[in-house]
């Protein structure tokens, strides 16, 4: 069995303790510490870490396979093991005294990281003096740093950077009072003229591009892919394992429930046997997209060949799963019964965590099909494209 099977397969067999653990997340608003120290047990938070700093160096197909059965369990959970794992390798982009600081006692960190341009950032000597405020900052409640985007203006030109900080460096505000994904502790980071050298920034640009400095440091392709079609497609991982993990619970629960006043069990009526076999169908179609879209994106970066249609088209197929995966959760637990809207149903639980996480940016429908058309048509996307 392959290493990145193997990571694949410990957080599968974690995933019924993560469900077990979804309330306690919900309720302290960020993962319990157990959670944290079993995933990195799993191996999942350095899949992405250059081997140069004693990481395992595989690729986003193994780790998106990982998110999703991590989100199977709880979504909170699965989300953060994207967001984890993912921005390790955000670090490995940055120039090469950045990574050696950030993983200089360990083989991974715990990096949350905001890419909206609430910031500001202002030229200073060997670097840039930030400020700003961010939103949606998830996993900053057990980081160890923080990534975060401003914009730098230096002769009439405005250009957006990524900075790294030491989490002592920047002030978390609790804001994180949610009806969904309550467990990711995404609370606002702040940061008030805080110096950071230029080893530690990089321009947006770079990243969007696959030519940031990490690119130059470590010759795997897997440094030189364009930041935002991985983003969007590991992103819907999780998203779609809650949905699976769904499919699951309402496959059990129909064998039992007994439905009131016909006094039928569930299983023998053909509506939900049509329901559960549509949700099934629609399921495996989203994953086997998910799957082919994140191993284009795989070889077009070997060959050289990821072009901006290729791109928008991760965007396309990220929106698309999210979507579908909505769907079915919404759908499945309707069919689930009043009885599922307990506060103690996992299925209550899933539902308001994959609506709000469906409400992503990266993840919106409209602006994603937008963008797919436009250049497939062969017109301009516009000036400020997430692509």
């Amino acid at each position: 069995m392959e290493y990145g099977d193997e990571i694949v397969r410990r957080v599968r067999e974690l995933a019924p303790t993560l469900a077990e653990r979804a309330p306690d997340a919900e309720r302290a608003r960020r993962l319990p510490d157990a959670t944290i120290a079993d995933l990195a047990g799993t191996g999942l938070f350095d899949m992405l870490v250059p081997k140069r700093f004693g990481g395992a160096e595989l690729g986003f197909e193994a780790m998106a396979a990982a998110c999703r059965e991590a989100g199977a369990g709880c979504a909170s959970t699965g989300w953060l093991s994207v967001i984890y794992t993912l921005h390790n390798w955000m670090v490995a982009l940055l120039p090469e005294q950045a990574q050696a600081e950030v993983w200089a006692d360990r083989t991974y960190a715990l990096v949350p990281c905001v890419l909206a341009p609430t910031g500001t950032a202002e030229p200073a000597d060997g670097g840039h003096r930030v400020t700003g405020r961010w939103s949606w900052g998830s996993g900053v409640m057990h980081a160890g740093h923080v990534l975060v985007m401003a914009l730098v203006t230096a002769d009439g030109e405005i250009e957006p950077r990524l900075f790294l900080l030491p989490r002592a460096e920047v002030a978390v505000h609790d804001v994180w009072h949610t009806s969904g994904m309550r467990g990711t502790g995404s609370n606002d980071i702040e940061v008030q003229g805080v110096f950071v050298p230029a080893h530690r920034s990089v321009p947006l640009a770079e990243l969007a591009e696959g030519r940031s400095p990490g690119s130059r440091v470590h010759p795997a392709p897997l440094y030189r892919t364009p930041l935002v079609p991985v983003f969007a497609l590991t992103g819907a991982a999780p998203v779609l394992g809650v949905a699976e993990g769904v499919l699951a619970r309402f496959a059990e629960r129909m064998q039992g429930r007994v439905m009131a006043y016909s006094g039928k069990k569930q299983r023998d009526l053909s509506s939900a046997q049509v329901r559960l076999a549509a949700a099934t169908a629609d399921l495996a179609a989203a994953r086997l997209l998910l799957d082919d879209a994140l191993r284009g994106v795989v070889h077009a970066v070997a060959d050289g060949s990821c072009d901006m249609r290729l791109r928008a088209r991760a965007r396309l197929v990220a929106a698309h799963v999210a979507g579908t995966s909505r769907r079915v959760v919404n759908d499945l637990c309707a069919a689930a019964g009043a009885s599922a809207q307990f506060t103690g149903s996992p299925f209550q639980r899933a539902q308001r965590d994959v609506n709000t996480i469906s409400g992503h940016v990266v993840f919106d429908p409209d602006e994603a099909y937008r963008l797919y058309g436009r250049i497939e048509l062969g017109l301009d996307p516009g000036p400020v494209t997430l692509v």
